[in-house]
């Protein structure tokens, strides 16, 4: 099928050249619709189905540079490509050929050669741009197509989201939720268990994702509506950019986080069982050894427990427990590791030197001792302190933290003693 290559020039015998040129050599791929000004070339173009320009600088009424900007506004024509064919050869006007949206220009008197080169260039130019969007399109639809949130980011901002994304924030456009969200990073809730960016600007978060992934499903929470949605989220490399994608595990996380509490905390008390106590001091161990570190590891019991169970009764002492733990757990810090090991026994590490560790025991101590409990008042309780050597196991120091907690009681209590 033959292009159509639409003619503006006020004077008709450049009109006249420029259409003998084309059609006589190279008529078979051409058809040439000729214009005399401005305004009827912008009457031609709502007709006809025009593949490119040739446009003339200097006409009366709107000349070549308003009549560029007029095509390169409307929807339907902007995408045609515009040649200005003038006489004018200086800098100033070639700046202001591309300026106003031009695509190139040539040199009156042309020449034919290169005018027709010219012309099947942009023609060519443009059928790649045509099969570009038409891949871009296509690319889309099979985003939109998932059922998963996707997007494509270069780690500042979103480059391209799905329909799934868009409907999940009720959003119409990209433009929009770049606007308003920037990125997917942005949207994130900071809650313990889930990945969380604290810097922005960056694609360091990308990076963390990637590599945390390479050992365990990332997990991130997002807030919609008063909602919350947990979500798996992987990062690819795509070139200079990311792929994203974010699965939805709303249910399936709410089981499993219910699951993971019971596996991991005690169920009375609400910190760490013996069961988590053994995976964390075992992962602290084998880094004291690697690091040539150590750390205090402290066993501690509540004295005469028996008699305020026998005389109150469990529920009471199940209150004595909680209350305890609660007050233990508002003197420790994140890094510490605190647990229940059994009955009324509890179990810490700190990671400091063995004065400072006799020196936190013995203010736990007197914290315990000034609280006031419902119904029983105070209570006290005995603690064993030992720190960990090099070449220690698990069994070592409990059975020394354990030794120096038999000290204490057989001391008198309310105590602490060390081994």
């Amino acid at each position: 099928m033959k292009k159509i290559v639409l003619c503006i020039d006020d004077i008709k015998t450049n009109l006249f050249t420029l259409e003998s040129v084309i059609e006589s050599v190279a008529g078979n791929l051409y058809n040439v619709l000729i214009a005399s000004s401005a305004s009827e070339g912008l009457s031609i173009l709502l007709r006809h189905k025009v593949d490119i320009i040739l446009l003339d600088v200097m006409m009366p009424e709107i000349d070549g540079y308003e009549a560029c900007k007029m095509i390169k506004s409307n929807k339907k024509t902007k995408d045609i490509p515009i040649i200005f064919v003038t006489a004018k050869k200086n800098d100033e006007t070639i700046e202001e050929c591309f300026s106003v949206g031009g695509d190139d220009y040539i040199n009156k008197p042309f020449n034919h050669v290169e005018l027709l080169a010219r012309l099947a260039f942009h023609l060519k130019l443009k059928e790649k741009d045509k099969l570009l969007q038409q891949e871009k399109e296509y690319a889309q639809n099979i985003l939109d197509l998932q059922n998963n949130m996707i997007l494509v980011s270069d780690g500042e901002k979103a480059i391209n989201v799905n329909k799934a994304l868009l409907d999940f924030f009720d959003l119409k456009s990209l433009k929009e939720f770049q606007d308003k969200h920037r990125c997917i990073y942005t949207t994130f809730i900071n809650d313990e268990g889930y990945f969380y960016n604290k810097k922005e600007n960056n694609n360091l978060w990308l990076e963390s994702i990637i590599n945390i992934s390479l050992k365990e499903d990332v997990l991130v929470k997002i807030s919609i509506d008063e909602n919350e949605y947990v979500f798996i989220i992987k990062a690819t490399p795509f070139y200079s950019q990311y792929i994203i994608t974010l699965t939805d595990i709303t249910h399936i996380s709410q089981q499993t986080l219910e699951y993971k509490h019971e596996a991991n905390y005690d169920s009375l008390t609400g910190i760490y069982n013996r069961n988590m106590f053994h995976r964390l001091i075992d992962r602290k161990i084998t880094i004291a050894k690697a690091e040539k570190k150590s750390f205090i590891f402290i066993m501690m019991d509540i004295d005469f427990f028996k008699k305020i169970n026998d005389k109150y009764g469990h529920l009471v002492g199940d209150d004595i427990l909680r209350g305890l733990s609660k007050l233990i757990k508002n003197h420790t810090r994140d890094s510490d590791i605190f647990a229940r090991w059994g009955g009324e026994e509890f179990v810490l590490t700190f990671d400091v030197s063995f004065e400072k560790g006799i020196e936190i025991a013995n203010s736990l101590r007197k914290y315990i001792k000034n609280k006031k409990f419902d119904i029983v008042g105070s209570i006290t309780c005995s603690f064993g302190v030992t720190e960990f050597k090099q070449g220690d196991t698990l069994k070592n120091i409990t059975k020394r933290a354990d030794e120096a907690l038999y000290k204490a009681k057989e001391s008198g209590r309310d105590r602490v003693c060390q081994v």
